[in-house]
């Protein structure tokens, strides 16, 4: 990044306040950024650190008009501040030129589309589908007769197995598995047999799925995931799940087979989700809860076991105070002891 503080006004719709040709080389947070660097205040509370940070200028709200550095004064500072780092991640993160690497396997009746890039050490198998303008870095396997959309990005060592369908401007990092085994078996005479798994998985638009994160394809029918919803690292989804759109899943989830979970729903890290259970459109779900039955639309829950988060906070606040409260139970179990002992003489 090399771009004056004007040229970025421009970009991101601002109004330049002081010096427009201060020279931008980089981005930072208010408190790390050094000379050269660009940073943002959305929230008011960072206002002071207008007058300490070492960042050459700040992208800030309507009601800052004036600071010791020079200022970009927009509608939105996190949407224009999301703007710059988008133009610096396509300017300078790399990816493979478009064409198939040398080193690359492409099975046969592969359907491929215009600009895709397929670097090193990709095997695709037989009956494929890659989309226009897709990016799939070194060590991809896609497996047979599956579709990946167009504009889609599978960052290294990305596993799709057979029969997936990942749609358009998708991202996959490095280390994810989509469509493995389901987690089903019959136990007989003191012996687990597999259950076959001859589903598939569909994933919708604008999905983006974390680094390790696992969804496995349903024991018949789909696992779905819906457009635009977000997945964050190491997330296991189990089989035949169903993830409505918008959604927001944290790290260190786990979500068993069968679950339904709504549109806008948005699931803190390391929740537990039991199966067969249905989750509501809106519901939010806090961080290390234990999900073992039905969610409501819009309800916020939070503990071990599940409760109203409202009522968990209360919970929680009582369980602080207990040394005192303990105290002050034995201050009146005294007290009854004493009066007990006066009416008996």
């Amino acid at each position: 990044m090399n771009k004056t503080l004007a040229e970025i006004a421009e970009l991101v719709g601002g109004t330049v306040i002081g010096d427009g040709a201060t020279r931008i080389v980089g981005v930072n947070g208010i408190k790390q950024a050094n000379e050269g660097e660009l940073t943002f205040v959305s929230n008011l509370r960072y206002l002071p650190y207008l007058e300490t940070t070492r960042a050459s200028a700040a992208i800030v709200g309507s009601a800052v008009t004036s600071a010791a550095i020079p200022l970009i004064q927009v509608a939105r500072p996190d949407v224009a501040f999301w703007t710059v780092l988008k133009s610096v991640a396509d300017a300078e993160v790399f990816r493979p030129h478009a064409g198939v690497h040398p080193t690359a396997v492409i099975g046969a009746q592969v359907q491929m589309g215009k600009d895709v890039s397929i670097d090193a050490h990709v095997r695709i198998a037989d009956g494929c589908v890659i989309g226009d303008g897709t990016v799939i870095y070194a060590g991809v396997y896609v497996g047979h007769g599956s579709s990946i959309g167009g504009n889609t990005i599978l960052y290294p060592n990305v596993v799709i197995r057979e029969h997936v369908t990942i749609g358009a401007r998708c991202i996959v990092h490095g280390g994810a598995v989509i469509g493995g085994d389901g987690f089903g078996f019959v136990p007989l005479e003191k012996v687990l047999y597999k259950i076959p798994q001859v589903g598939t998985i569909e994933i919708g638009d604008d999905v983006e799925i974390g680094s390790n994160t696992t969804i496995d394809r349903a024991t018949f029918g789909k696992t779905v995931i819906g457009r635009g919803t977000k997945i964050d690292n190491l997330v296991q989804i189990g089989h035949n799940v169903e993830i409505g759109e918008h959604c927001v899943i944290s790290g260190t989830t786990g979500i068993s087979g069968s679950a339904i979970i709504g549109n806008h729903v948005t699931v803190g890290g390391q929740v537990g989700i039991g199966g067969h259970i249905d989750i509501g459109d809106g519901a939010v779900i806090a961080a290390r809860t234990g999900v073992s039955k039905s969610v409501r639309p819009g309800a916020m829950v939070s503990g071990f076991p599940m409760k109203d988060h409202k009522r968990d906070l209360r919970i929680m606040a009582c369980i602080s105070r207990l040394p005192e409260i303990a105290e002050r139970v034995h201050e009146l179990e005294a007290q009854i002891r004493e009066l007990n002992e006066r009416s008996d003489r």
